[in-house]
């Protein structure tokens, strides 16, 4: 839906070290390995982007770590670090030998440990960690899962269904049995480092291994009724680049042919004669957009037709029939390059509003603009 556009001489290679100026918000515990007697833990440090990465620290047999100490030394002091010499593959970042952390003074601080309500969350991107004080309104039953951890192992773990409120409104939370006896009934708490999970349109909370409750007073007017429905929607500045047709032509799926007509709601196949009742998809009522951004983003999106014929009557004084006004290329034509006021959802990438700025463009609006039609 949104690109960024960098340079991608500037990527750096695999195999190179990286270092992440960061937060540390999280330290995990030494433990041992699961399959051998070699030791590790993890922490987990918040980037300027507020999203937070899993550091992994792999160690002998011996359960001690000096770099574990400076960790926790930097959590106490409140400060950034500039965490160096990390190996980093896949979004996955582990400690070397040569590992440091070394206090530096940020310009940012981490939202991920900053108090929220949660009616606030639902601007929240999925997988991020925040942090709310709320009560425990109600607890559901254990909930047996299996996992599978290779083909003759299986492992049987319990988890519960919280629901958890404040004054803004309630979420559900699922918990597993590592927390089962850090929390009651009626009572509230400080809940440090919530995953938010989005799905479907719809918001819901889980506690990791880093998720920690501390016993707080109980807040007042608490809602215990579940709203975790989600709408978000972002307006943004920038110029049309481009607007197309979606390609939903059926191509058979019996002889691989395209010469394939609808009959009232029936692809049929004229080469084989296969039929298939068409399903009717999301963007047959959408045209794709491409707008960009003065801060080098690029939005691919969706709009419906009677909003393209809003902007034609806009730009053109001519009536436009809407029958046919989006057919016509000379059309399309007259949109490209325009700056537009754009509103569309997070959540299904559908332009809800747009309109002409008509307003005097600033100095810098005025070079890309020109840098646009070049």
């Amino acid at each position: 839906m949104k690109r960024t556009i960098t340079d991608k001489n500037n990527t750096l290679p695999s195999s190179a070290l990286v270092s992440l100026d960061a937060y540390i918000v999280h330290i995990n515990k030494i433990t041992k390995n699961n399959t051998n007697d070699n030791h590790h833990y993890s922490f987990i440090a918040s980037i300027e982007d507020q999203s937070t990465v899993r550091v992994v620290k792999y160690l002998s047999k011996v359960p001690y770590c000096s770099l574990h100490n400076r960790l926790k030394e930097s959590l106490r002091s409140g400060r950034g670090a500039s965490i160096t010499s990390l190996r980093e593959q896949n979004d996955e970042y582990t400690c070397t030998m040569s590992t440091k952390v070394i206090d530096k003074d940020l310009n940012f601080r981490p939202e991920c440990i900053r108090v929220k309500n949660i009616n606030i969350l639902k601007n929240e991107i999925n997988d991020r960690l925040c942090t709310v004080e709320a009560q425990i309104c109600s607890i559901s039953d254990e909930i047996a899962v299996v996992f599978e951890e290779n083909q003759f192992k299986r492992v049987q773990k319990s988890k519960n269904k919280i629901i958890i409120g404040d004054a803004t409104g309630a979420l559900e939370m699922t918990m597993w049995e590592n927390h089962f006896n850090e929390i009651e009934l009626g009572k509230s708490y400080h809940i440090r480092l919530l995953k938010i999970r989005i799905y479907n349109e719809q918001i819901s909370l889980a506690a990791t291994t880093e998720t920690s409750f501390i016993k707080i007073k109980d807040p007042t007017n608490v809602i215990s009724q579940v709203d975790n429905s989600i709408n978000r929607y972002n307006t943004q500045k920038g110029k049309i680049m481009s607007i197309d047709k979606y390609n939903n032509h059926y191509t058979c799926q019996c002889c691989g042919g395209t010469n394939v007509i609808d009959e009232a709601g029936i692809t049929v196949c004229i080469d084989c004669h296969s039929r298939l009742i068409k399903d009717e998809n999301i963007t047959d009522n959408y045209f794709k957009i491409t707008i960009s951004t003065f801060n080098n983003e690029q939005y691919d999106l969706k709009i419906t037709k009677p909003l393209l014929m809003l902007i034609l009557s806009e730009k053109t004084s001519d009536f436009i029939e809407s029958n046919d006004g989006t057919n016509d290329e000379n059309n399309f034509n007259n949109i490209i390059s325009l700056t537009v006021n754009f509103t569309y959802s997070e959540i299904t990438g559908i332009i809800s509003d747009i309109s002409i700025v008509k307003e005097n463009p600033s100095p810098l609006e005025s070079i890309l603009n020109t840098m646009f039609t070049e």
